[in-house]
């Protein structure tokens, strides 16, 4: 009897071991599979005294420096990215950019029937959101489908941000050369497209660029207009979004935007604490400002696909209610974008995996 009762023991023993490795081997596999979801917890915060081995798999790059050191006299491209000193930069695809009245002006009023006439030789067509004034005899009905279908694009991303876009319309002057252009707008030779933020309107002439053009622009006057002069919108996030729907709702994505995105994906760009601070692009050279556009595309693209609903609307709302981006950003999308450094974290081991926001390139 005494040697039955050890045996049961032997046997519920091997019993109880086999069903414990099975367990094992069943948890881990799954376990596994968790990686690949996003969980609640910070996935990039360790307990001090831990090493984090993974962490260095994807290092943080240094910010980017440019390829030739400046003269002893002049400060380096991007110290004048962060100071905003002065300078044109001629021959760039890159639009004007906006100051901080006309990125946060109100749409004006204007009465039904009650729009600016046209210029001389211009003709004016009048459709439920703009009033297209073309250059020519009539307003071609390709121009003005066109717009309307565009409008309709940015709309998907965008209608929360514009609610005026149902009463009030956008002005659109459309030249067939650069030189009519330049002759009702006083711009310069190199400029490809002006705009009027406050009035709604927009400039551009016939070219192959004058599609993302318009994205560009119709997105900073449906966009801009959210953020009221006392707290105008964050010159990155603005030109972010703008380069963002040019590229993704406009289908004009820019041969130096694609030619940036892959330096990013290679470790350069500013870091994000520093992206956030830059209040304008004047007095940068041309390669810094590419990148810095670059990196604001890829930013808020990356901000925009990370969390479905409305998350990204109510980062915005709180920017526009004065709260700093890291709180901001916390509020909108939780942990663990607590702050800017775990987003710059995030954004770029997505660059490279895409197994965050799936938007690698």
């Amino acid at each position: 009897m005494d040697i039955l009762h050890k045996l049961r023991i032997l046997f519920w023993g091997l019993v109880l071991g086999l069903w414990g490795l099975f367990m094992y081997q069943y948890m881990s596999e799954d376990m596994s599979t968790l990686k690949r979801f996003k969980i609640g917890k910070n996935p990039f915060s360790s307990k001090p005294g831990i090493s984090r081995p993974t962490l260095n798999k994807y290092p943080i790059p240094a910010p980017f420096v440019p390829r030739q050191p400046p003269p002893a006299d002049r400060p380096s491209s991007l110290d004048l990215v962060k100071k905003g000193e002065i300078k044109d930069v001629a021959g760039t695809p890159l639009l004007p950019e906006h100051s901080a009245v006309e990125r946060s002006a109100t749409p004006g009023e204007d009465g039904e029937g009650n729009y600016p006439r046209p210029p001389a030789g211009f003709a004016m067509k009048v459709t439920r959101h703009f009033v297209v004034y073309e250059e020519g005899a009539e307003v071609s009905e390709q121009l003005y489908e066109t717009l309307e279908s565009l409008h309709g694009n940015i709309m998907l991303d965008l209608v929360a941000f514009s609610p005026w876009t149902r009463e009030k319309k956008v002005y659109i002057y459309y030249s067939q050369t650069g030189e009519s252009y330049r002759r009702i707008t006083g711009r310069p030779a190199w400029s490809g497209g002006a705009a009027s933020l406050g009035e709604r309107k927009i400039y551009v002439y016939r070219s192959d660029e004058a599609f993302g053009i318009l994205a560009h622009e119709l997105t900073h006057i449906y966009f801009d207009s959210f953020f009221p002069p006392s707290s105008p919108s964050p010159l990155w996030l603005s030109e972010g979004i703008a380069t963002y729907i040019q590229s993704e709702r406009g289908f004009s994505t820019p041969n130096w935007l694609r030619q940036n995105l892959k330096l990013l994906e290679g470790g350069s760009g500013f870091k994000l604490n520093d992206l956030v601070r830059i209040e304008n692009m004047q007095g940068a050279d041309e390669d810094n400002v590419r990148l810095w556009y670059a990196q604001s595309y890829s930013v808020v693209r990356f901000l925009m696909k990370l969390k479905a609903g409305n998350a990204f609307y109510t980062f915005c709302k709180k920017l526009r209610e004065g709260d700093p981006a890291h709180k901001a950003l916390y509020q909108a999308y939780g942990m663990p974008y607590n702050k800017l450094s775990s987003l710059e974290f995030a954004w770029r081991y997505d660059l490279k995996t895409g197994k965050i926001a799936g938007m690698n390139r």
